[in-house]
């Protein structure tokens, strides 16, 4: 008997690097985004800090996303999220 299909049973994380970070609480560097596990800390921006934050990643080939996942703490919820996505032509 085939099983269901269930796109989570496929997702796979996908490497990438920061290109940059418009800033950080030292306590809680973009570094930690690199590699996301229970015992991260996460990135946090430095208290009263000038917004929009921008976190500009590369991903070392092309790629299709299906989806995307945010995580904030309950009471450090972003008020707005905006995605931008570029491909390089050539």
């Amino acid at each position: 008997m085939q099983q269901p299909h269930d796109d989570r049973a496929r997702a796979a994380k996908l490497k990438y690097k920061i290109i940059y970070c418009s800033g950080e609480d030292q306590d809680y560097p973009v570094t930690e985004l690199l590699d996301p596990s229970s015992n991260s800390r996460g990135w946090q921006s430095q208290k009263f800090c000038d917004y929009p934050q921008e976190i500009i990643i590369q991903f070392p080939q092309l790629v299709s996303l299906k989806s995307l996942q945010f995580l904030s703490h309950q009471s450090k919820v972003a008020s707005k999220i905006e995605l931008f996505t570029f491909l390089p032509s050539g």
